[in-house]
């Protein structure tokens, strides 16, 4: 009876079942659930509460083991009433002073509690950032990867189009050209030269342009007269031209050499005028001599002096025209 109201009246009995129970989390340290495929820095933190927790109920077991002591300290000395009641004192105080350090670790821990979950909202929020970035990446280089795809597949069957269609001209040519020679086969010799010998009619491209040019010609490929008529004037003006460009270069050729033939002419007249005089000077001192002298050979003598001197002269000026025909004609050679 003594023991049941002096537990009755420490609570004793109470203590170990509510010490047993765990501690319900405040509203303030209420987290939304953690989602599923966090990174490993969300892993570290859930470990670190867990500790936390674990570390909890380490202290409550051994609080636990406390109140049992104590309780049985009390049965012991629970003979003398003024021993109880001092006992009673010192077990409310350390039971005060514990269940203070239990209120303060509770807090304590429930602070670090939220401390890691805000950090851990954080860190998911930043996740949650990356993860939305990294998709919009994603869904980026797939759209750019279909694009490259769609266009390959359409160069594909482009290029598969066009050598169906390289297939079909090869086949179409070969096919013309063992029909030529079957026809070159059946022809006789001179209709084969006719036809193996260069086209002279090969048209030019004014003459093209002026063939595709006819819009009269309605559905028919071939063109019409009109266009005939316009390609072959063409023809005609092309030739003109060429002639024309042909007849300026050999007047300029011609200029040039009447000019070099006009220049040595001058340049004989010239020399021609300096004989002159040195012959009538010299004429009018064989004039002299030849009262001095009456021996006839000696005048036969000069005469052919004069006459030689004359002959290197003239060749000497050939010389000097050819050579000047042969450097235009070099000249020209550099030019083409």
């Amino acid at each position: 009876m003594e023991d049941d109201a002096f537990e009755g009246d420490l609570g004793l009995a109470e203590q170990p079942e509510e010490l047993t129970k765990p501690p319900c989390p405040s509203t303030a340290g209420e987290t939304p659930p953690v989602a599923v495929g966090c990174l490993d820095a969300s892993g570290a933190h859930d470990d670190e509460v867990s500790s936390l927790q674990s570390e909890l109920d380490i202290c409550r077991r051994l609080l636990n083991a406390k109140y049992l002591a104590a309780h049985i300290l009390l049965k012991q000395v629970g003979a003398s009433g003024v021993l109880s009641r001092c006992s009673d004192a010192l077990v409310a105080q350390q039971l005060v002073r514990v269940s203070e350090e239990k209120e303060e670790g509770t807090r304590q821990s429930h602070r670090q509690c939220a401390e890691l979950l805000k950090e851990l909202n954080g860190l998911q929020y930043e996740l949650q950032c990356m993860e939305e970035h990294l998709r919009r990446s994603q869904q980026a280089w797939l759209d750019r990867l279909n694009s490259l795809v769609q266009e390959n597949s359409d160069n594909l069957e482009t290029l598969r189009v066009q050598g169906e269609a390289l297939k079909r001209l090869t086949y179409t040519a070969q096919v013309l050209r063992r029909e030529r020679d079957e026809l070159l086969a059946l022809t006789d010799v001179k209709e084969r030269d006719v036809y193996l010998q260069p086209a002279t009619s090969a048209r030019s491209p004014l003459e093209l342009a002026a063939l595709a040019a006819c819009a009269c010609r309605g559905p028919r490929q071939e063109p019409c007269g009109c266009a005939h008529a316009a390609a072959h004037k063409q023809r005609q003006l092309a030739q003109l031209i060429e002639r024309t460009k042909r007849l300026e270069a050999e007047a300029r050729d011609s200029a040039k050499t009447a000019d070099i033939y006009r220049e040595a002419f001058e340049v004989q007249l010239a020399r021609n005028r300096t004989l002159t005089r040195r012959l009538a000077h010299m004429q009018s001192r064989r004039d002299l001599l030849g009262a001095l002298l009456t021996k006839k050979p000696d005048r036969g003598l000069v005469d052919d002096l004069v006459e030689n001197l004359c002959d290197k002269n003239e060749a000497l000026v050939h010389q000097q025209v050819m050579v000047k025909l042969l450097a235009l004609q070099l000249g020209h050679g550099e030019q083409v």
